[in-house]
């Protein structure tokens, strides 16, 4: 029987919590570069993060600093465009590992605009072959889940696979497809993820809910 186990890539594979941190530095080494203070730019906005996850805080640091409104694009361009330092959660390397070497095979499939994702991705080098990796804004925003067609892509290149598995985090939209399509579904709770992981009712609802990745191996 063999198994095609797709993955979710933002507060699954890796935090979100940390890609912010890595944007916020990278946004706040530039102003240093320009308009130094006392405290580091980016010291500064991860403090603001890690109090209040405030949406706002380059306005903030724009208003604390005195810096001219131009900087707003400036330092969200920055944000977005920055070669992110990223690490792949704990267990999740030997989970991959433990999985191919039972016979599973991997996909990605994530949601978000695609240059970013695709620098998240290049950061981690996971181990294993990741067939296919499916970026959906290849397509475009209308594309994101929980539209169905990136799973179907991954059924697609997995035609004579006999189970296929989501694993993501989002509850609002990540289990809606593939639960209509048949697939077993896992939600990866973690005290950091950014989305409540409150499990809704009907189809959002994933078939299993998890604390740790490496559970994996016993519920499926």
């Amino acid at each position: 029987m063999t198994t095609v186990f797709c993955f979710d890539l933002d507060d699954t594979l890796i935090s979100e919590w940390d890609y912010v941190e890595s944007g916020l530095r990278a946004a706040g080494a530039m102003v240093d570069l320009e308009a130094p203070a006392d405290e580091p730019a980016g010291t500064w906005l991860v403090a603001l993060w890690r109090r209040e996850r405030a949406r706002d805080a380059f306005q903030r640091l724009i208003r604390e600093r005195g810096l001219e409104p131009a900087w707003l694009q400036r330092l969200k361009d920055a944000y977005r465009n920055h070669a992110p330092a990223l690490e792949p959660r704990p267990g999740v390397a030997e989970i991959l590992t433990a999985l191919t070497a039972r016979g599973a095979r991997l996909s990605l499939l994530s949601d978000g605009y695609l240059d970013v994702q695709r620098r998240k991705w290049a950061a981690l080098r996971l181990p294993g072959v990741f067939d296919p990796v499916v970026f959906t804004d290849e397509r475009g925003t209308e594309f994101w889940k929980p539209h169905p067609w990136g799973f179907e892509r991954v059924m697609r290149a997995h035609s004579g696979a006999s189970r296929f598995v989501y694993v993501g985090d989002n509850p609002t939209k990540d289990f809606i497809a593939p639960n209509r399509l048949g697939w077993i579904t896992v939600m990866v709770r973690h005290e950091r993820n950014l989305h409540p992981a409150e499990s809704p009712p009907g189809d959002a609802s994933p078939t299993l809910t998890t604390d740790s990745l490496t559970e994996l191996l016993q519920l499926c």
